[in-house]
């Protein structure tokens, strides 16, 4: 009986986050650009950026220099099955979004959660934050997750937004291109 070798881990490295260009291509009307500095933790909390068993991470925030902002994060496990339990964690983690609730004035609802066929799996969900009828001059907000798994590495793409957020479309495409560096 062979004893079977060891599969090296993948490395994590800055070719796999997307560019600021990538995602202003993506979006071309809002003026994204990558900012330095660790992504700021999205809506949802740490959660939902990363499962247990971390063994390498890196992130890149993006911005418009107004009135959104963004990040990538990628998580590397020990294998796929690792990865693929911190996939669920996240996705299980955006599901609840207990990290923030809305103000006593605005409510909460998803208005997207899809499968998309990227990775070994990619799931895009969208929370959107909407005054009540009680607060009629206050701003709504977009919060769109990419979530994907490929092999042993997760990637989390989030946005917050000012307003209905980025376009469904676009933030597909900014997915799909997030994907794409993974491998």
């Amino acid at each position: 009986m062979e004893t079977p070798s060891p599969v090296k881990p993948i490395r994590l490295t800055n070719s796999m986050l997307l560019t600021g260009a990538e995602v202003a291509k993506a979006d071309p009307k809002r003026g994204w650009a990558a900012t330095g500095g660790s992504a700021s933790t999205p809506i949802c909390g740490r959660g939902s950026t990363r499962g247990d068993g971390v063994l390498g991470a890196l992130s890149r925030n993006y911005s418009n220099g107004l009135d959104a902002s963004g990040g990538q994060w990628l998580t590397r496990y020990k294998d796929a099955q690792a990865a693929g339990a911190a996939y669920e964690s996240i996705l299980k983690t955006i599901a609840s979004c207990k990290a923030a609730r809305p103000a006593p004035t605005h409510a909460r609802k998803i208005t997207e959660d899809r499968a998309v066929a990227l990775g070994d799996a990619t799931r895009i969900v969208r929370w959107y934050d909407y005054p009540l009828p009680s607060d009629p001059g206050s701003e709504d907000g977009g919060f769109p997750y990419a979530v994907t798994r490929q092999g042993a590495v997760v990637s989390v793409v989030a946005f917050r937004e000012m307003g209905k957020g980025i376009k469904p479309a676009n933030f597909e495409a900014i997915a799909r291109s997030a994907a794409a560096r993974l491998g």
